[in-house]
């Protein structure tokens, strides 16, 4: 019979972390390739607490890994995954209630996480132990090598602000419940080749623009500003002024933002997330 236990993550080293991890996310629903450079990425930028996140012994062979971000009264299960040959027999089960009942002994009051909504068998797992969803989380895509950039007024012209003052403005203006990476706490933790961007009372983060691939990882209107349109001009100018890209919106933008990205003709991705919520 196998024997179960966990270690604290911080007693490996961070190329173990990153091989393992990867290990862990093998035949996923996206592909996972983990280095040491966007594993420090994900603890700079979501405030993982690796004293706290666990590494899963099976048999004492690391089989898995359980990244714990922590912030204030609320932690989040920011990545969970099993290596192969450790994914049948209640593993995933036996490490689920390890993790919350240390969240509850720290004094946590909430976890949160995100999953992947067509991973059924991880969704039935966290609702098993009593996780809600909140809301769905959805991503987009557009490539504008074949888009003529639109024609701007004066007016309609993007300025690049320090990231530092977006993430003032989200977590001023911005929803109270929004997924961790949308929070302006994350966001403050970018930087260049990251980039912030505002047009009047709209606001953007993407990842760096040089490249063929850019990411969007903040949009934001304040509410004063509501229904002029502004985030579609602030989309175009950005098209504009960084042309021939391929544009990405990861599935960590609430269902209810899908206006945002779908009126600057984006396209849903066919994977889509559930933000969840166990209150402790």
């Amino acid at each position: 019979m196998s024997s179960l236990s966990i270690k604290p993550a911080n007693e490996f080293t961070i190329p173990q972390l990153a091989e393992l991890m990867t290990r862990s996310f093998e035949d996923y629903f996206v592909p996972v390739n983990i280095t040491d450079i966007i594993l420090l990425a994900m603890l700079r930028r979501d405030g993982i607490d690796l004293a706290s996140s666990r590494v899963i012994m099976k048999d004492d062979q690391p089989s898995g890994l359980a990244l714990i971000a922590r912030r204030g009264w609320a932690s989040r299960l920011a990545a969970m995954g099993l290596v192969s040959t450790a994914r049948n027999g209640g593993t995933g089960t036996w490490a689920m209630r390890q993790l919350i009942e240390e969240a509850g002994s720290r004094g946590e009051k909430e976890m949160l996480l995100e999953v992947i909504e067509q991973n059924t068998a991880a969704v039935k797992l966290y609702e098993k132990f009593g996780f809600t969803k909140i809301r769905r989380l959805v991503g987009y895509r557009l490539d504008t090598s074949q888009i003529a950039p639109a024609a701007l007024r004066k007016d309609q012209e993007l300025q690049e602000i320090d990231i530092r003052e977006l993430a003032r403005v989200v977590s001023y203006h911005g929803l109270e419940d929004l997924p961790w990476q949308l929070s302006g706490t994350t966001i403050a933790h970018h930087t260049p080749p990251s980039r912030a961007f505002c047009l009047k009372d709209a606001y953007c983060l993407v990842s760096n623009p040089e490249t063929t691939d850019v990411a969007i990882s903040s949009v934001l209107v304040k509410a004063r500003s509501s229904g002029a349109g502004l985030s579609g001009i602030l989309m175009r100018a950005l098209f504009a002024r960084f042309p021939n890209k391929v544009w990405h919106v990861s599935p960590v933008f609430p269902e209810e933002m899908s206006i945002i990205f779908e009126q600057v003709g984006m396209t849903r991705e066919t994977l889509s997330q559930w933000q969840m919520s166990l209150k402790l």
